[in-house]
């Protein structure tokens, strides 16, 4: 109510200021009051236009007429062209929703002008030509000196001057409340022309100020004259001008009469300080004094609402907390995933709360009866029965948990080094190279998440090769790894590891960089329980996020996947200020956490000259060779060693060993 009456005290306060002649958009102010539930989709809206209720309230004079029963066709065209030549003219751009209609009989034209014509045309016949009819008497029977009447009454009954105002209304006989305010105005205007607009509390009441009912106290006289002044009734012509015919009628004519008593209170109103009572608040569908509600969730499919919710959380976090987040870039981001395992399913399960929609898993293996616990995308109902592969098994899990993902499975075995490939299998093998090459071409990040160091070689191989985003998590029993691999410059770019200089500062190294032997076979001669993974359960779960929080990281860096890494100072307060470039902090190269001691530290590695993964000789070698320089690698333990120059650097190591001379001859003598 509070809120209504101060709208409706800026209202009244532009009409007695003059300013609704000038700009008449201010007799249609409105408040609205609003509340949206987007979880549920349910809306609650409650309109309110502040109007003034006139006591007594104005009264139709005659029966309405449809605009086309009192002008032909052609005066129509005429108005519409006029009324949209306003709507142009207008500052606001909008359409006027109040103005002036002066009717030309003899030539037949009806034009639509700035309402302020209306007031003009009023103060130049004396207060009536515009009214087009005024009564000799009032309510109460009461004689009054007749003002001009020789009004166009003789050419029509409405008159050569109306009022128009656009009505929102499609009733028949109705009119719509933009009316009320724009009477009020009428009154205002009536009312002050004979002399009470000349108090010096007319302004100063629209305020509603205790100065300005003292200074209208002041003029005591003043108001006591104004007071002896009997107003004659008023009925003007008013045009409710609809746009579009509604169901039940399309514009329309009213002669409204605004008594005298009603003018009088206007008087008594201004001359004391106060103003008409408002009303205007709206009543919802059970015609009672309250919000309307909006229910969209009936009618909304429910993957949709799912949709929808996931993106409204994700929102919130830039509305609320941080502008400069850009979840639909992390959502459009392709995701693929090699071992859907634990850390295949804790990363997959991240990724969702991320709002990823494409995420495509690999993996070999299937289910089995200790899977469940450890890897949350699996049931007991998964190992039961035939064999259930882990790929497909994650990924329709994924649908189930999130149904707009578009997540899918691949069985594939990733070939790697050590491992021999026979004869046989030399096309299978080909084949499962060739699938994983368009995988990795086909996805934004590459997470390797699988179990041994092997099988990182080639994924970590081809994701350099096609400059793509790798990100590797692994585990100890207590401690994990979780790194982003050092992204290669575009083809043609000459960088310094395109040669020999490739140990400069500047590209970052990947998982293999730090090896000074080539990947072999780790599960060779080992008993099945030295084969399993075995960790302390949350430390999956920990690893997983800091990966896919990396990804994320990364992604809102302005140099994404090529930004330089930035790693631990002394105090962590002082890492993180360093760290402007990503509106989510640091992007660290390496992440080293030792559960034992609840603590993880950041560290970078640059790119190594004979790394067997990403370095020049192994990129050129795979891009001139294709899968025989691959078969090499898989069949021969030593050739990405002599590929690379890192048997030549064993050599050397060796031979510098030998060379030196740890003791000298005495004290060798002295010993034995």
């Amino acid at each position: 109510s509070a809120r209504l009456e101060a709208e409706a005290a800026r209202i009244w306060k532009d009409i007695c200021s003059g300013e609704c002649w000038a700009k008449p958009s201010l007799l249609s102010r409105f408040l609205l009051l609003t509340f949206a539930d987007l979880k549920s989709h349910k809306y609650y809206y409650w309109f309110a236009f502040p109007a003034f209720a006139l006591s007594p309230p104005p009264t139709i004079a005659s029966v309405p007429v449809a605009l086309t029963e009192v002008v032909d066709e052609s005066e129509m065209q005429t108005l519409r062209t006029s009324y949209e030549e306003l709507r142009k003219s207008n500052a606001s751009g909008g359409a006027p929703g109040f103005f002036a209609v002066r009717r030309d009989a003899a030539a037949r034209t009806l034009t639509a002008l700035p309402l302020s014509h209306w007031r003009e045309w009023w103060r130049a016949e004396g207060g009536a030509a515009n009214a087009g009819h005024t009564d000799n008497t009032d309510s109460t029977g009461d004689s009054h000196k007749k003002r001009n009447t020789d009004q166009v009454d003789k050419v029509t009954p409405f008159g050569q001057v109306w009022l128009g105002y656009c009505d929102p209304s499609t009733g028949a006989g109705a009119a719509g409340w933009p009316l009320r305010n724009l009477l009020a105005l009428i009154a205002h205007e009536a009312a002050t022309r004979d002399g009470t607009d000349a108090l010096p509390s007319s302004e100063a009441a629209a305020e509603g100020s205790a100065e300005g009912a003292a200074e209208g106290a002041a003029s005591s006289g003043a108001v006591g004259a104004a007071l002896e002044t009997a107003f004659p009734p008023v009925t003007v012509s008013v045009l409710a001008f609809r746009e579009s015919a509604g169901a039940e009628g399309g514009s329309q004519m009213l002669r409204v009469r605004l008594s005298a008593d009603l003018l009088n209170s206007v008087g008594v109103a201004v001359a004391h300080g106060t103003r008409p009572p408002a009303v205007g608040w709206e009543r919802n569908s059970a015609n009672k004094l309250g919000p309307r509600l909006m229910d969209l969730s009936s009618q909304l499919d429910p993957i949709a609402l799912a949709t929808a919710s996931v993106e409204l959380n994700l929102r919130l976090m830039r509305w609320r907390l941080m502008p400069a987040l850009e979840p639909e870039r992390v959502g459009a981001t392709r995701c693929l995933l090699l071992g859907a395992g634990t850390l295949g399913c804790a990363v997959a399960r991240c990724l969702l709360g991320w709002g990823v929609r494409t995420i495509s898993l690999v993996d070999a293996g299937v289910v089995s009866y200790s899977n469940p616990v450890r890897q949350s995308l699996f049931e007991h109902s998964d190992c039961v029965g035939a064999a259930t592969p882990k790929a497909a098994a994650a990924a329709q899990s994924l649908k189930k948990i999130f149904p707009s993902v578009e997540a899918t499975g691949h069985e594939l075995a990733i070939p790697m080094p050590g491992h021999a490939v026979s004869a046989a299998e030399i096309e299978q093998v080909k084949a499962d190279v060739e699938k994983l090459h368009r995988l990795i071409k086909e996805h934004d990040v590459v997470f390797l998440l699988t179990d041994t160091r092997e099988s990182r070689w080639l994924p970590s191989l081809l994701a350099a090769a096609e400059r793509k985003l790798a990100i590797t998590a692994a585990l100890g029993f207590d401690s994990f790894l979780v790194m982003r691999h050092g992204v290669h410059a575009p083809r043609g770019v000459e960088t310094a590891d395109s040669g020999a200089e490739a140990a400069a500062p500047g590209r970052l190294g990947c998982y293999f960089c730090n090896d000074v032997v080539a990947p072999a076979n780790s599960t060779l001669r080992r008993t099945l329980d030295q084969q399993c993974t075995v960790s302390r359960p949350g430390l999956s779960m920990l690893a997983s996020a800091m990966a896919v929080e990396l990804m994320v990281s990364l992604l809102h860096h302005p140099h994404g996947a090529s930004a330089e890494a930035d790693a631990d100072v002394e105090g962590r307060r002082e890492a993180h200020a360093q760290a402007t470039q990503s509106p989510l902090g640091l992007v660290p190269h390496q992440v080293r956490g030792f559960l034992s001691a609840f603590r993880s530290d950041c560290m970078v590695g640059r790119a190594f000259d004979k790394c067997t993964a990403c370095s020049a000789a192994v990129l050129s070698a795979h891009e001139a060779q294709g899968f025989d320089f691959l078969l090499s690698a898989f069949n021969r333990a030593a050739y990405l060693e002599e590929l690379t120059g890192l048997s030549q650097m064993h050599r050397e190591a060796e031979a510098a060993l030998e060379s030196l001379e740890f003791f000298g001859d005495d004290e060798a003598d002295e010993d034995f």
